[in-house]
């Protein structure tokens, strides 16, 4: 059986953070799914693999991608679902990230990139490289809306059979834009605003830290409208979308979006900004609704609370554009395929 090296750092992440959504729900699911058809995949191991796959650019990455499986030379993929942008810092930090995405790409035989906006960085970064394009898939069945899910979740949140609630899940950080999200809710104290997730910094120094470098700090959780709730890291994110009735994703940089994808599965009608990665499998009008600004943000939430109907259709295809773009088991399929073909060039 082929095995195949998935770097993660799981002992800095750990250290690091608190928020591990993205790696306890679509790395598990993405490696059982390919284990199904004959690729194993184990977790930062120090020889005996096949392939490489970096996940996580961190220190352990630079060193394995160097060490290389003992010096046998093995295939390398590097997964660019991360660039300068993803990090709220300054000019001077983001060039020494750029820096580093750089260098630890270049050792790579493969770049593999979740969408066309991410892949476009990463040509104008290192020209000549290969770079390709892979969707995220998710498991749709799990992030289906669920009428007994929402009832659940209501009641033990304490929120009322009648009230709209209007989510957004994500880490509490400028760039996922709690800000605006709360400058929404104050213009609807009618409707339930939740927020779904918590601070991505496990101890306080290093938030504090990263405060001081992005210039990101605990006033964005000040003044907020009494409307907002804060779940905090939940594992329950489908039960959280079967309770809401709009879906708003305030964004300002993704390289993918993936509770956007999760949103969509859930059929909830979504309001999200107008991003070029978004526009590559969304259409507004269609099976979303977009906008720049408050004031957009805030008619696109207004149409969709006083038209139930927009709202059921939105949903629905929705619920199709992530059945075409974002099927689990049509990435893994896809997966399995670049890693057999470069094994074969090896």
């Amino acid at each position: 059986m082929t095995v195949v090296n998935y770097i993660i750092d799981n002992r800095f992440v750990n250290r690091l953070t608190s928020n591990r959504k993205w790696l306890d729900s679509y790395i598990p699911s993405i490696a059982g799914r390919v284990k199904e058809q004959g690729i194993d995949v184990v977790f930062d191991k120090d020889s005996d693999y096949d392939l490489m796959h970096i996940h996580i650019p961190m220190a352990l990455a630079y060193r394995m991608s160097c060490k290389n499986n003992n010096g046998n030379n093995t295939p390398i993929i590097f997964h660019g679902h991360m660039t300068e942008d993803t990090f709220v810092v300054g000019g001077k930090i983001k060039y020494f990230v750029r820096k580093w995405l750089k260098s630890l790409a270049n050792k790579a035989d493969i770049i593999l990139c979740p969408s066309q906006y991410a892949a476009q960085y990463y040509r104008q970064l290192l020209p000549g490289k290969d770079v390709m394009q892979l969707n995220y898939g998710i498991n749709l069945g799990k992030y289906a809306y669920s009428d007994q899910d929402r009832q659940a979740f209501r009641q033990e949140y304490g929120i009322g059979e009648n009230e709209t609630v209007v989510c957004s899940v994500g880490g509490l950080t400028l760039r996922k834009g709690v800000s605006e999200f709360s400058e929404v809710a104050s213009c609807f104290p009618d409707m339930r605003f939740m927020w779904v997730g918590g601070s991505f910094h496990k101890k306080q120094s290093v938030k504090s830290l990263y405060g001081i470098i992005s210039k990101e700090n605990n006033t964005i959780m000040k003044d907020m409208p009494s409307n907002v709730m804060f779940t905090g890291y939940i594992n329950n994110v489908p039960g959280a979308l079967s309770a809401s009735d709009i879906f708003f994703f305030p964004s300002r940089h993704e390289t993918q979006g993936l509770a956007l994808v999760e949103a969509a599965a859930n059929r909830r009608p979504i309001v999200t900004r107008d991003l070029p990665v978004f526009r590559e499998w969304l259409t507004h009008g269609c099976d979303c609704l977009m906008g720049s600004s408050e004031e957009e943000f805030n008619a696109c939430i207004r149409q969709l609370a006083d038209d139930p109907a927009l709202m059921i259709r939105l949903g629905s295809a929705a619920r199709r554009s992530a059945e075409k773009y974002h099927d689990i088991d049509k990435t893994s399929k896809r997966l399995v395929q670049i890693y057999n073909e470069l094994l074969e060039m090896r």
